[in-house]
Formats: C-alpha cells, sequence, structure tokens
C-alpha cells in the first residue's frame, strides 16, 4: 500500500481534516474511544497570542479544503461517504465564512446608534 492509502494526507495545514474526511470517503469507520487511561497528552496554546495563531490557522486551513478539489461539499458523491458525515464536514469547512455575517450583526447596531440612522424605516401615518 502506497502513502495515498495510509496515513496522513499533507498538503493542507488542517491535515488532520482532510486525512479523516478521506478516510471516511473511502469508507473507514469512526468509533468514540475513551480508555480509562489517557493515550496521549498533548499540548495548547498558553497564551491568546498563540490560541488567535492557531485558529487562524485552523481558519485558513478550513478555508483551503473549502476552495480545493477535496471539498465535501462535492468530492466522492456515490461514494462511502454518508449524508450525515458530509454534513460534518461541510460544517467544519464553511464555519470561517460565518464569522462575516457576525461582525455585521455586531457593528451594524452600533453604527446605527452613532449616525442615529436605523436601518427600519419609520411609519407614516
Amino acid at each position: 500500500m502506497g502513502k495515498r492509502q495510509i496515513g496522513w494526507i499533507y498538503g493542507s495545514v488542517t491535515e488532520d481534516i482532510l486525512t479523516g474526511f478521506k478516510m471516511h470517503a473511502r469508507g473507514w469507520i469512526s468509533i468514540y474511544c475513551m480508555p480509562p487511561r489517557p493515550c496521549f497528552k498533548g499540548s495548547a496554546p498558553i497564551n491568546l497570542s498563540d490560541r488567535l495563531n492557531q485558529v487562524l490557522r485552523w481558519a485558513l486551513g478550513s478555508v483551503e479544503i473549502l476552495f480545493s478539489r477535496h471539498c465535501p461539499i462535492w468530492y466522492n458523491y456515490g461514494g462511502r461517504l454518508k449524508l450525515l458525515e458530509r454534513v460534518a464536514y461541510i460544517n467544519t469547512i464553511v464555519y470561517p465564512l460565518t464569522s462575516l455575517p457576525l461582525i455585521a450583526y455586531c457593528v451594524l447596531p452600533a453604527i446605527c446608534l452613532l449616525t442615529n440612522k436605523f436601518i427600519i424605516p419609520e411609519v407614516n401615518q
């Protein structure tokens, strides 16, 4: 078996998402495993700067997958990927784009209050 069949799929900042997606697309099944003793110890960001860099890296990797040939929206139709798996992967890669309406939702009311102009027109009698 070549490196394309087993192992991490590199070439993306978020190779773990891409690897899991390709494994599910090939028919692999995931299970939840919680052993009594931790098997692995990881590391986490210890300050805000490291955390923001990590989130930025994840967001860029997700958008990279969205615009690649491995996009779960159209990749492997008719294959072994289940509908809910596809929906979960689509949700994972589009989450960075949800920041745009959120920014508008947070900024627009402040702009309206500062300029004394409202989005909703007044009702004239």
